[in-house]
């Protein structure tokens, strides 16, 4: 049987001392793997097998993994994969997803945030930002919600008293509510009106948006510590992101 399908290449591990098996994210938000043969010897398939190209994937399958028999690309993301800041953002965020399905997983919305992401970056938009965005919102897909618009102590959400988030309360809390949780982490009032700013913004709403450095870093170090706190999960993009 043969397939047509529109996908995002998310991996690519090599098989025996030719093959390599391709794993892509398909527009209806299932996880495929398919197996290239000698694409590793052969031009056939030239580079449109790289990490984040956009493809038309034809492959034939019968049952188990299918085989990869042709493919039409209409996105490279060239320039995101030749700048290593960008391309570590990128890798952040697929891996962020990819991690979040199962294999037998469908889920729409992770193939709409992984192009958002990949052609927000390509445009030029700062690649931190969107890997923000693209990581609070997967935070749901991973069973978490984080509060940055009310804190639990008691219920107010004057946005401007905030100035620290709380793993004890998982809200923000203001000046005076930080005797009730000494080992809240202390974060800018900016910082966690851009975070829930960030949160809530629909993804077809987005525009351009101008952060400083500092503010960057501090919004990206507590999603890192909620994703730590809350859903366990590893990734090696982020030790590469801590790096940078």
């Amino acid at each position: 049987m043969l397939n047509k399908v529109n996908g995002i290449v998310l991996r690519r591990v090599p098989y025996g001392d030719s093959h390599l098996i391709i794993t892509f994210l398909a527009e209806h938000g299932r996880k495929i793997a398919v197996m290239a043969r000698n694409a590793r010897k052969s031009k056939k398939f030239g580079s449109s097998l790289d990490l984040f190209y956009e493809n038309l994937f034809i492959f034939s399958q019968f049952k188990g993994m299918g085989t990869l028999t042709s493919v039409d690309t209409f996105n490279s993301h060239y320039a995101l994969r030749s700048d290593l800041y960008q391309l570590t953002y990128a890798q952040y965020m697929a891996e962020l997803i990819d991690r979040s399905l199962e294999e037998d997983e469908e889920n729409k919305f992770c193939y709409t945030l992984l192009k958002f992401g990949l052609d927000k970056i390509s445009e030029g938009h700062d690649p931190a930002v969107i890997a923000l965005i693209v990581g609070l919102k997967m935070m749901q897909l991973y069973g978490y919600q984080p509060n940055f618009y009310m804190s639990e102590v008691d219920q107010s959400t004057d946005a401007r008293e905030f100035t620290a988030y709380s793993f004890k309360y998982n809200s923000v809390l203001t000046a005076r509510q930080l005797e009730q949780d000494p080992h809240a982490i202390r974060i800018s009032n900016r910082a966690l009106y851009l975070l829930n700013l960030l949160t809530n913004l629909p993804l077809e709403q987005f525009s351009q948006i101008n952060i400083s450095g500092d503010t960057i870093k501090e919004m990206e170090q507590l999603v890192f510590k909620m994703y730590d706190e809350y859903t366990g999960v590893y990734l090696k993009s982020r030790k590469i992101l801590e790096q940078l």
